[in-house]
């Protein structure tokens, strides 16, 4: 396989968010385009019967979304599929996302023909990927991210046969942590290959604000990212360090009982809950603080950590986690088993205090984050469809699927 620029296609439903389509995948796809490769984007839409009613604020996404734009120059289109939820999941995985995205993909194949295929999650858009490469005579080159893989590759359960075989048949198989790759490896005949996500360095603003004590954290408002956890290491301080605040961002289920916690113990002034706020505007709170804690489980890798540390923040973050890859403890940041505010007390304690160690801790970890690129998550995926394209021009080694891995 030459160097020459590739023509890759990007499969990824779009999210029912501000992004436009998701944000991490843009940020991939733009940065494959500035490497000068050509990039097209299928963000099929999911549409559930009822959805009016049963999930307006999703219909409103949904009526707002265009069939096709251009987004930062890249082609993006948006069909319709219905979705029928986790039964209708369970019995056709992504039969019908494949079936509304096929004649886009053949259309555009037809007019310049594709070299890979990208797919991003496993259950659907993994299956719908090898249905749609196979159609197109091309690879299919998959990430996992998450969820796809914490809620189908549980330890000691026996994956659906499906979604083993989607692993195992992807040309080349991505995991943004190697904690994810752990889990789907044993299904697989060859490498799952680590490919951390990226930070827009030049989204980053300079540190405006050096206080102390001044701890953020953010995302979805829901259990596994444990934002009652920070909140109540943060009151059980609150009356030792009155100078310390706390800033929750974000929105989702768990804010009225945040808000609840927060009037009960006099934090009012204290802790700030924003609700949902533009992404820019959340860098800028991270500039403005000196701490981000986040004590999370089920964690495939979180952006939002290696934003935090590049705007300067000191992390914190789950033990055994994804973030663990690149949160090296006492080093460039802190790691507390995940959702254990009594583990995360005294060290909450200890980054009040301060020091050179936690200050030399900031510095690397800002240094370590800042070199996490989406140019530099581009390069490596470019480097694995190359050797995906490279592999399909000589037979493949044959062989059955690997055993079954109680472990994995």
């Amino acid at each position: 396989m030459t160097d020459k620029p590739l023509r890759i296609l990007i499969l990824i439903h779009r999210l029912i968010d501000n992004s436009p389509y998701c944000f991490y995948v843009h940020e991939q796809a733009r940065a494959l385009r500035d490497l000068g490769h050509e990039v097209a984007v299928i963000a099929p839409v999911g549409v559930l019967p009822g959805q009016r009613l049963l999930r307006p604020a999703a219909h409103a996404v949904i009526r707002s979304t265009p069939d096709q734009a251009e987004v930062d120059g890249i082609p993006v289109t948006y069909p319709r599929y219905i979705t029928l939820g986790d039964p209708g999941e369970r019995l056709l995985g992504g039969r019908l996302l494949a079936q509304a995205a096929l004649p886009i993909a053949k259309a555009l194949h037809r007019k310049t023909p594709f070299d890979i295929l990208h797919a991003h999650m496993l259950p659907i858009e993994g299956h719908a990927g090898l249905l749609i490469g196979k159609a197109l005579g091309i690879p299919t080159a998959l990430t996992v991210h998450g969820t796809d893989v914490l809620r189908y590759f549980r330890l000691g359960e026996m994956p659906w046969p499906r979604n083993r075989s989607i692993a195992n048949n992807v040309s080349v198989l991505m995991a943004v942590s190697g904690m994810l790759a752990g889990r789907v490896a044993p299904y697989r005949r060859d490498p799952v290959e680590v490919v951390h996500n990226g930070v827009d360095v030049s989204l980053i603003p300079a540190k405006t604000n050096n206080r102390r004590r001044a701890v953020i954290t953010g995302g979805a408002l829901k259990a596994r990212k444990c934002m009652h956890t920070t909140l109540d290491a943060f009151s059980a301080l609150a009356a030792a360090y009155p100078d310390a605040t706390l800033t929750i961002f974000g929105e989702g289920p768990d804010r009225p009982s945040l808000e609840t916690k927060i009037d009960e113990r006099g934090l009012q002034g204290r802790v700030t809950l924003t609700g949902a706020i533009p992404h820019k505007e959340a860098l800028a709170l991270m500039a403005q603080s000196d701490l981000f804690v986040m004590p999370s489980y089920a964690e495939g890798f979180g952006v939002v950590y290696i934003e935090a540390m590049a705007a300067g923040c000191v992390a914190v973050g789950g033990e055994g986690e994804g973030i663990a890859d690149v949160i090296r403890h006492g080093e460039n940041g802190y790691l507390v088993p995940a959702d254990d505010t009594q583990a995360l007390i005294p060290r909450l304690r200890e980054l009040f205090e301060g020091g050179g160690e936690i200050e030399a801790a900031r510095l690397r970890g800002m240094e370590t984050a800042r070199a996490l690129t989406w140019r530099r998550n581009a390069q490596h995926c470019v480097e694995l469809y190359r050797r995906a394209l490279t592999a399909t021009e000589s037979p493949r080694h044959c062989g059955g699927p690997p055993p079954f891995n109680k472990g994995g």
